[in-house]
């Protein structure tokens, strides 16, 4: 079994945890398109708007770590 360093694994975590959000925005945007989903059925405008920028937020740092910790 190949065994990681600590930076190595944060790495493998952070990727699969922006892919797995990745993935759901994009079958949440794919079910509203096709109206599917009404988005306001199933969150507060407000409360879409404030977990949008949180997502936003740790993307961007996300991209900042693996770009950094080379």
């Amino acid at each position: 079994m190949p065994y990681f360093t600590r930076k190595q694994r944060f790495k493998i975590a952070l990727g699969g945890f922006m892919s797995f959000i990745g993935f759901a925005i994009l079958v949440l945007t794919i079910l509203v398109i096709t109206k599917t989903v009404d988005v306001e059925n199933i969150l507060q405008p407000s409360l879409l708007v404030d977990i949008l920028v949180v997502i936003g937020v740790l993307d961007v740092l996300a991209g900042i770590l693996l770009l950094r910790l080379k």
